[in-house]
């Protein structure tokens, strides 16, 4: 039975663009669904982040030179506040972080941001917590891609989505299922009625 793992794609979105466009295109040439909302959503809600998160089997970052728009509170941005949280609820993580060289050729000057020192300190953690692919062209995300998702995909951790139609019998597969419920309830009455009876 084929599945298709979902992967939802994180990052900052106006300076990653063709970045996240070429990992679209490399887990769709796979065979697999891509997920992602920045490009939806300019503030995306955390409960929407979290169920797309949920949804999906593997969390992969895309990590520019920006830290990205601040949660309500300000604690941090909405891609790193994603990044944690696909942690807490046991995603496989991993990260494309773009080399100093690829940044330069971006169209700002990460280092005088605001926000850059938030930045820094997300950015070590990314590399100390989960793997991490140094980026230096599109060719390079599209590579990775290719190479990581036919091992990732023999995971037996990972559910991923299977087509109704790759579904031998399913009427079967209910019935089975069904039977095995209600033999499952009789064993436990009966095994409560030995408690009972030994006590």
């Amino acid at each position: 039975m084929r599945r298709k793992l979902q992967i939802f794609i994180s990052s900052t979105y106006p300076d990653l663009i063709e970045e996240r466009h070429t990992a679209v295109e490399a887990i769709l040439k796979a065979g697999h669904i891509p997920a992602g909302i920045e490009q939806f959503f300019k503030r995306p809600q955390a409960g929407i982040i979290k169920k797309w998160i949920d949804e999906s089997d593997i969390f992969f970052l895309i990590l520019g030179g920006l830290y990205g728009n601040m949660l309500p509170d300000g604690s941090k941005s909405h891609t790193h506040w994603a990044f944690d949280y696909a942690g807490e609820v046991g995603k496989p993580r991993f990260a494309f972080v773009l080399t100093d060289e690829a940044l330069r050729q971006k169209p700002y000057d990460f280092v005088v941001l605001e926000d850059y020192p938030q930045y820094q300190k997300f950015k070590q953690s990314v590399i100390e917590t989960v793997p991490i692919y140094h980026i230096e062209d599109m060719r390079h995300i599209q590579m990775v891609i290719r190479d990581q998702l036919p091992e990732l995909a023999r995971r037996d951790d990972l559910y991923g989505w299977v087509s109704g139609k790759d579904v031998q019998d399913a009427k079967k597969l209910l019935e089975d299922n069904t039977h095995l419920l209600k033999e499952n309830a009789k064993l436990k009455a009966e095994l409560e009625e030995i408690k009972r009876a030994n006590q």
